[in-house]
């Protein structure tokens, strides 16, 4: 996939923006890139991000359809946006 592929979110103007993408490499170069769920010990399959409020990993359990936007950008929702993760695409 490319990084302009519209299901990566990569430069798709509905999915997630560069700062959201920095937050989650440094979040996963931080946990040695094996994220865990930041409510239980899965792995985790999301990162949600939302400037100055929400900066975490999820689970597909718990990455809620009413706690955050799936791909979607910061601009059109006031939830968090929640990054797929490589791992659940695979």
């Amino acid at each position: 996939m490319s990084s302009g592929d519209a299901t990566d979110g990569g430069d798709d103007p509905d999915g997630p923006d560069a700062a959201a993408l920095a937050v989650r490499d440094a979040a996963m170069d931080a946990c040695g890139g094996k994220p865990t769920c930041s409510v239980c010990p899965a792995s985790a399959d999301f990162y949600l991000y939302e400037a100055d409020r929400v900066s975490t990993f999820a689970c597909w359990e718990h990455v809620s359809p009413y706690a955050a936007d799936v791909n979607g950008s910061p601009e059109s929702s006031e939830r968090p946006i929640a990054v797929p993760l490589d791992s659940f695409r695979e």
